[in-house]
């Protein structure tokens, strides 16, 4: 085994997977769920490929309901002293009803909008013959092609970040045969109209009380009476040949030989305390500036655009050639059978790549439960950001699938809860620092919502503050490091104030939750009991687990920067009194400072296990008792799929379970992935896709800790599960600024190479052999297992 300096050379360990990267169908979608996700970050679209009719799904990130305001209860800090004391006195039923008295005004956050749909109908009254629809993952292109007599229909579709429209591009391989009727509609209240030469221009405002025409008790959108945000959308048509002509709501094209359609969208939203931007003025000056750029252009500049990320991993996992072509719903189709599928694993990794460089780019709206792809006025869960695991799982793959630049939006958000936060600690705590609890929207709320038993968690901030951290870890970014301390150091704050003491001298918060999980106390025989019972409680593992972590960032950040003294000394004497995690009774990692857990409570949730991952404070080395207590609550809490199965499959992975982590992966996660490869469990939500890409990344590269002499170890093939004998990746990142290509063969390393971007001493593991090296920046290391 060998690690040699290399200045140049570079490793070929990918082959051609282009294959994976096509998910493809024999007929149109027939609903929501089978329809093709694109997006630039700000707009997106389902694309149905229907034949007689097309219809595209039209979403923008900052359509949402309410407006600006604060959630913040005048009312709440005076509850608190009681429900400490009725936590401290065991009446945690009586403690969770007067702590409902602390939930923000109104107790519901806003929700994410669908902004309408563009249709486009045919006149065709035959059925087509060679139908195929796509995605290209590795262009962003959707394409659907058939054949009507004696001609072939292609219709492309894409949506540019550098021009920030949709683009639809019809051709056809006889001329003059190309005809149709286009159309815009919306769920909120519009009016559409004529716009310059062969434009249709759509326009509205969203309900001031969408609620109102949800699904009834299910609704979590609070009420709004005043004025809602305005949206503009606009499509333009060019055509070569036929003719375009305009009526009052739609554009007829008849016997075009090609069509561009161009379409842009855009609302008043100018940032949480401002919508008085110009809707219409922003989707026409797009338009406008888009001009008469010929659609070859505009598909250049998009593809340009997005491979450059795209094209930074590559993944192969081998499996059998002969099912290489598959259509994409027969693949799904095998999972829910059981059969094991590393094609459909690697498309899996990839969409999710997709997913994240389509829906969050910098200067946009992070992703939301739904990501930007929504087409309920009542979503589920309102779409928006939960903070208690959600939208930290969607960013998982941010910094270690080779795509950084798209966690801006997320990092850029917690700036933003700053100023809120500080007012939420102030009213509700009479605390410095700032905070935010486990759900936030467009409006950026701070305040706890929904109902005591979710809502207040004090956590959610802090937690947030981790992405900040790994940002600086995996990049080395100084000048971000010294931009996030302040808010860092403020949410540290925070906590400082209001930690409380336990009878055993241990800090711990107090009134608080292990999210979306009811304890033992109270309850009959002591043991938890999913989601039946009461909530609230006092010093939840999860929360110390967050909080060490805090801590520590905030120590580490001002030792790096120099500054605050006296502020780290005072941190680090806190953060050595947060009170230890604990094994229980069945050797469990407790969830509770009560030893509650119930070993037959297969709940979803799994916070204590923050932990183990995406945390390192539990691993074999330094924690091996904790490691093991972690192993047996896993046990015990059973195997999940949707976003659950994604964590899961994070934590297996962690353990260094690979075979475990790909039962999970491959009977519970993708089995539950509809035939466009989102996830379906009960409600559609995005987070399981990027877990269980979170998760394969973490059973082939680890580093996830640093060795005693300071140097970032890199852990290879951690978990590499017996059902990916042979393969290689290419590109993923790791803490401490190094780019990785990894191949293996019969279940062994082959080869490694490994880049230093910023000089990093650096300590790589293969199996039980870890050699260590201080490479310069720039400088790439070849591992060669022979």
């Amino acid at each position: 085994m060998l690690l040699l300096s290399i200045q140049t050379a570079s490793l070929s360990l990918h082959a051609d997977a282009d294959d994976a990267l096509t998910l493809w169908y024999t007929q149109p979608a027939s609903e929501w769920m089978e329809a093709l996700p694109i997006g630039n970050g700000r707009l997106g679209a389902m694309v149905y490929g229907g034949v007689q009719q097309e219809r595209l799904q039209l979403n923008e990130d900052t359509l949402w309901s309410g407006g600006p305001h604060s959630y913040d209860n005048p009312e709440a800090y005076s509850h608190l002293a009681t429900v400490r004391k009725l936590l401290n006195q065991g009446e945690y039923a009586k403690a969770e009803d007067v702590a409902q008295n602390m939930l923000g005004i109104p107790k519901y956050q806003h929700a994410y909008m669908p902004l309408g749909d563009l249709f486009l109908d045919f006149p065709y009254a035959q059925s087509p013959n060679d139908y195929r629809c796509e995605l290209d993952m590795q262009n962003a292109v959707s394409t659907v092609t058939y054949r009507i007599g004696d001609a072939r229909f292609t219709r492309t579709v894409f949506a540019s970040n550098p021009d920030q429209a949709i683009v639809m591009h019809l051709a056809c391989d006889k001329p003059g045969r190309i005809d149709f009727d286009l159309s815009m509609t919306s769920p909120h209240q519009h009016q559409s109209r004529l716009s310059g030469v062969n434009g249709l221009l759509m326009t509205g405002e969203v309900f001031r009380n969408p609620d109102k025409r949800g699904s009834g008790s299910r609704s979590l959108i609070g009420p709004w009476e005043n004025a809602g945000l305005k949206f503009a959308a606009k499509a333009r048509v060019t055509s070569d040949g036929g003719t375009a002509a305009t009526q009052d709501d739609r554009i007829s094209v008849r016997d075009a030989d090609a069509v561009t359609i161009v379409y842009a969208a855009a609302t008043s939203y100018v940032n949480y305390r401002d919508i008085g931007a110009d809707a219409v003025q922003r989707a026409e000056d797009t338009i406008a500036s888009i001009g008469d750029t010929p659609y070859e252009q505009l598909y250049q500049q998009h593809v340009d655009d997005y491979s450059k990320l795209f094209g930074r991993v590559a993944i192969n996992l081998g499996g059998n050639e002969a099912d290489e072509n598959l259509p994409t719903a027969e693949r799904i189709q095998r999972a829910k059978d059981g059969q094991n599928d590393p094609r459909l694993a690697e498309q899996a990794f990839q969409f999710a790549r997709y997913l994240m460089i389509s829906g969050s780019r910098p200067g946009t709206q992070p992703l939301n439960l739904q990501g930007i792809w929504n087409n309920e006025i009542n979503p589920p869960w309102g779409s928006k950001y939960t903070i208690n695991i959600n939208i930290q799982m969607i960013y998982w793959i941010a910094e270690v699938c080779n795509l950084s630049d798209c966690h801006e939006p997320l990092l850029r958000m917690i700036d933003e809860l700053q100023e809120p936060g500080r007012r939420t600690a102030k009213i509700h705590y009479e605390a410095d620092g700032w905070v935010t609890h486990h759900n936030t929207d467009l409006w950026r709320g701070t305040a706890p919502v929904d109902g005591a038993q979710w809502g207040i968690w004090p956590t959610g901030g802090a937690w947030l503050c981790q992405h900040l951290w790994e940002h600086y870890r995996y990049t080395g970014d100084i000048e971000f490091l010294k931009r996030s301390y302040p808010i860092i150091k403020g949410a540290t704050e925070f906590f400082l104030d209001t930690l409380v003491e336990n009878e055993d001298g241990y800090l711990i918060t107090s009134p608080s939750i292990s999210p979306e999980h009811s304890h033992g106390g109270g309850t009959k025989d002591g043991l938890s009991v999913g989601r039946s019972g009461t909530s609230l409680c006092a010093g939840p593992t999860m929360d110390l687990q967050v909080l060490s972590d805090l801590f520590a960032n905030c120590i580490d950040a001002s030792e790096i920067l120099k500054t605050d003294d006296a502020f780290r000394t005072r941190v680090s004497g806190m953060r050595s009194r947060l009170q230890p995690m604990q094994i229980g009774r069945t050797g469990q990692l407790q969830e509770w400072l009560e030893d509650w857990d119930n070993p037959n409570d297969q709940h979803s949730h799994v916070s204590h296990m923050y932990g183990l991952f995406p945390s390192s404070q539990i691993n074999s080395r330094d924690t091996p008792d904790l490691f093991r207590a972690a192993h047996t609550s896993l046990i015990q809490r059973g195997d999940s799929g949707g976003w659950p199965g994604g964590w899961r499959v994070c934590l297996w992975a962690r353990l260094g379970d690979g075979d475990h982590a790909h039962d999970v992966l491959r009977g519970h996660v993708l089995p539950r992935f509809t035939t466009n490869l989102l996830n379906q469990g009960s409600v559609y939500q995005i987070d399981a896709n990027f877990g269980a890409a979170a998760g394969i990344a973490e059973m082939l590269l680890q580093s996830h800790l640093s060795t005693d002499d300071g140097s970032q170890l890199l852990h290879l093939l951690p978990a590499l599960p017996p059902a990916w004998p042979n393969g290689s990746i290419q590109g993923l990142r790791a803490r401490g600024g190094f780019e990785v290509d990894i191949a293996w063969a019969d279940g062994k390393l082959t080869n490694a190479s490994i880049r230093s971007l910023n000089g990093t001493p650096l300590a790589v593991r293969y199996g039980d052999t870890t050699q260590t090296s201080h490479p310069a920046k720039g400088n790439r290391f070849l591992w060669n297992n022979n």
